[in-house]
């Protein structure tokens, strides 16, 4: 039931129907093998043309690596659980044999649980943008980030390791030579019907599963987000800051959201919530000059920094000069809205299948009884990996290189 866990099969009561023959495929699994075809049809070449432009560009921001992970756990979604979940759908038959459904279902979990990861990693990287004074220096920020994605992906295929115990190939009908790919707990109640069998392994596994696939990753995203939301929030009250020059000006004024985003370098995470400058400070450093907290391309020359997307340009043009200050602000406004994107289109194309596993788990008679008709909410799943290539902006023109200092 479970996704990067699921059995293509039927289930056990299903294996053979009332006179001993494979179950046929119904309205719904050509329906969803259908789908399936289609987003491939559409996922591929954007999630291909998204590999190869990044690929013809050098690494020179963290968002760049954060991009190009994310890419390669789509383009595994894509190219490896679409294609086989597709010919069983229309086979109703596995014959790639014990070793392949090991692998298979060993590289279906890694695909899932690395794009979990690798969204983990996005959300981390904006709280240590807040938390963290050091992680607004590019070299060392791009280290980390190559840190968390390296421990990202070690993770994932740590996890999906033990599909290699827990699936096996099944010579159901021998008649027919029909054969599942199933774990192991499904072979079980299908050899032993009469035999009162304890699967409270299959239970926690199934648990387990879900936990690290989804609701692990979800729980960090939003502590992540709670933290750098508040912070934004904090900072974006109104403050009145008062500035005397000869002993006669006053400047006052109220930041917002959009100065939040693009504020001076003084500035101390989580220290200081609203500034209050002194009358013998200078009016230069009363207001504050731009930088980014979602991008460390703030340290190129503005000659050097990569092209502005369209959706980027027509911001910069409705706000007027195309300055160094505008160009950062416009830029990281813009870069900050597609990471949020990627975050909450996550969220929302993953909470509804796992919330059906959850329920599948905790209440079988509830499933059974009200939900297994929304089995195609995996599909959503899927969904967020054809739509990821359009929420990173990747189809904008190229950027040149950025040198390395």
């Amino acid at each position: 039931m479970l996704l990067g866990n699921m059995s293509e099969s039927p289930s056990s009561s299903e294996l053979v129907d009332d006179i001993g023959k494979p179950p046929e495929p119904i309205t719904s699994d050509y329906v969803e093998m259908l789908t399936l075809v289609f987003m491939f049809i559409i996922g591929a070449p954007l999630n291909l043309g998204a590999f190869t432009q990044l690929h013809e560009r050098p690494i020179s921001t963290r968002l760049d690596l954060l991009k190009r992970s994310l890419n390669y756990s789509d383009l595994l979604i894509l190219f490896i659980y679409v294609p086989s979940r597709a010919c069983w759908l229309l086979t109703y038959d596995w014959r790639g044999g014990d070793l392949l459904c090991k692998i298979v279902k060993m590289m279906h979990n890694l695909a899932f649980q690395s794009s979990s990861n690798v969204i983990v990693c996005i959300a981390v990287d904006r709280f240590l943008s807040v938390v963290s004074t050091s992680h607004h220096l590019p070299n060392r920020a791009v280290r980390r980030t190559k840190m968390m994605l390296i421990a990202a992906w070690v993770i994932a295929f740590i996890i999906s390791c033990p599909q290699l115990f827990i699936w096996q190939d099944y010579l159901a009908i021998p008649e027919y030579n029909w054969s599942q790919c199933l774990q192991i707990w499904e072979i079980a109640r299908h050899t032993n019907t009469t035999a009162k069998i304890d699967f409270d392994a299959e239970t926690w596994y199934s648990v387990l599963h879900i936990c690290f696939v989804f609701w692990i990753p979800a729980v960090v995203i939003l502590l992540s987000y709670i933290v750098v939301l508040s912070w934004v929030w904090m900072n974006s009250r109104p403050s009145i800051r008062t500035t005397c020059l000869s002993g006669a000006n006053t400047i006052s004024g109220c930041d917002t959201v959009d100065t939040v985003l693009s504020r001076a370098s003084e500035w101390n995470p989580l220290k200081s919530f609203s500034r209050h400058v002194s009358v013998k400070e200078p009016l230069e450093k009363a207001i504050a000059t731009a930088k980014i907290i979602v991008s460390d391309e703030t340290e190129v020359p503005l000659n050097q920094r990569p092209s502005l997307s369209p959706s980027e340009a027509s911001a910069v043009m409705r706000n007027g000069v195309h300055t160094s200050s505008s160009y950062t602000a416009n830029l990281n406004r813009s870069r900050a809205l597609r990471v949020s994107l990627l975050v909450v289109a996550y969220i929302v194309c993953w909470l509804p299948y796992n919330l059906i596993s959850l329920i599948h788990i905790v209440d079988s008679k509830l499933f059974e009884n009200h939900i297994n008709q929304f089995h195609f909410a995996h599909q959503f799943i899927i969904l967020n990996s054809v739509v990821n290539p359009y929420l990173y902006g990747l189809f904008g023109p190229n950027r040149p290189a950025r040198p390395n200092y």
